[in-house]
C-alpha cells in the first residue's frame, strides 16, 4: 500500500520504534507485524534529497553562504526516512558526500525532471528546494542555472503532452481534485483571478520601473523580458478562467514604492516577485505545472538582489509552505 508520509509521521514512526524495542527486550511477543508505509514516487523523492543534504557540506568553492543556506535547506526539506531496525526489511540507501555546488547540480536535475510527476503538499517544498540550490549554487556556477531552467521548461512541455492525451498515462498533478473547472463555471477557484490580478499588478509595475535603468543595462533588459513571461501568466489564468469568469482589468494600480531611480525600482521589482510567489502558491500546493512560474519569479528576482534560498517558509514539523510575509 501506498500513501503519503508526513514529517511528523517519520518523527512519531522514530519514537514507536523505541518502543518496540523496549518490549521486545522484555520478551512480549509480537505476533503481528507493524504496517510499514510503503513511499510513493514523490515521497521517495523528498527523502532522497533530505539524504543528499544530510551529506553534504560546504566546499571552497562553494558560495560563501553554502553552510547557512545547506541549513535552511535541510529544516524545510525535513529529516531522513529511517524506520526503526525492527521494521525495515532493507538496509536504507546511502548518498555520496557532495559539496554544496555538487548537491546543486543533483538535486535540481531530480525534481525538476520528476516535475510532471510530482504529487501531494509536497510539491511546493520540493520545488523551492530546487529553485534555492540552484540560483545559489549558480553565483558561482552559472551552467547549473541554464541547465535547471532547460529541465523545467522540458518538464513543463512533457507534462501539458501527457495531459492532453499525446503520450502516456496523465502525470500525477493531473488528478481530477488538481484541475480547474470548466471555464464557464461559476465555481472557477478564486485562486486564478488572484493570480490573473497579481500578474497584471506585476506588469504594470515592470513597465514602471523599468525606464529607471540605463537603456543597454541589464536590469533594464531583464525587466522587459520578464513583462513577456507576466503576460504568458496572465494568459493561462485567462485561459483557466474563461471570459465569464475573469476579473476586469484595473485601472491602476498603487506601487510601493514608487520606482523614481535604480534603487527604488529594485525594490519594487522585489516586492512585485514576492506577490506573485505568494499568489502562485495555492496553485503550486494542487498542481505541480505551477513549478515554472516559480523558477521565473525566483530567478527575475536574482536581477535585483541576491538569490533567496527559499522563497516560502516552512514552520513547525509539517511541511507545508507558507508565503513570506
Amino acid at each position: 500500500m501506498r500513501f503519503p508520509v508526513s514529517r511528523r509521521s517519520l518523527l512519531l514512526y522514530g519514537v514507536g520504534g523505541a518502543s518496540l524495542s523496549l518490549l521486545s527486550g522484555c520478551g512480549v511477543r509480537l505476533d503481528t507485524p507493524p504496517d510499514v508505509p510503503t513511499l510513493d514516487e514523490t515521497n521517495r523523492l523528498r527523502n532522497r534529497i533530505a539524504r543528499i543534504l544530510a551529506a553534504t557540506t560546504a566546499g571552497d568553492s562553494d558560495p560563501e553562504t553554502a553552510g547557512e543556506d545547506l541549513q535552511k535547506l535541510r529544516d524545510a526539506i525535513g529529516p531522513v526516512w529511517s524506520p526503526p531496525t525492527e521494521m525495515a526489511t532493507e538496509p536504507p540507501p546511502s548518498e555520496d558526500p557532495r559539496t554544496y555546488i555538487e548537491a546543486a547540480e543533483v538535486v535540481s536535475d531530480a525534481v525538476f525532471t520528476a516535475v510532471p510527476t510530482l504529487g501531494s503538499t509536497l510539491i511546493p517544498v520540493l520545488v523551492d528546494v530546487a529553485t534555492g540550490l540552484a540560483l545559489t549554487a549558480g553565483t558561482e556556477h552559472a551552467e547549473i542555472i541554464r541547465s535547471a531552467d532547460a529541465l523545467i521548461r522540458g518538464s513543463r512541455e512533457s507534462g501539458a503532452a501527457e495531459a492532453s492525451g499525446s503520450s502516456g498515462a496523465p502525470a500525477a498533478s493531473n488528478s481530477p481534485e488538481s484541475q480547474p473547472p470548466p471555464a464557464d463555471d461559476s465555481t472557477s477557484p478564486p485562486v486564478w483571478n488572484d493570480i490573473l490580478n497579481q500578474a497584471r499588478a506585476a506588469t504594470y509595475g515592470y513597465e514602471r520601473l523599468a525606464v529607471n535603468f540605463n537603456t543597454k543595462s541589464h536590469e533594464r533588459s531583464s525587466a522587459v523580458a520578464r513583462l513577456e513571461s507576466l503576460g504568458s501568466l496572465a494568459g493561462e489564468m485567462l485561459e483557466k478562467l474563461g471570459e465569464k469568469n475573469a476579473d476586469p482589468d484595473a485601472p491602476s494600480w498603487k506601487l510601493n514604492p514608487t520606482p523614481s531611480d535604480p534603487e527604488t525600482a529594485k525594490e519594487l521589482a522585489l516586492a512585485l516577485e514576492d506577490g506573485v510567489s505568494a499568489a502562485i502558491l495555492p496553485w503550486l500546493q494542487m498542481d505541480s505545472g505551477a513549478a515554472l512560474r516559480l523558477w521565473e519569479s525566483a530567478r527575475a528576482r536574482t536581477v535585483f538582489a541576491s538569490p533567496q534560498v527559499l522563497r516560502y517558509s516552512y514552520p513547525g514539523d509539517s511541511g507545508e509552505a507558507e508565503a513570506q510575509q
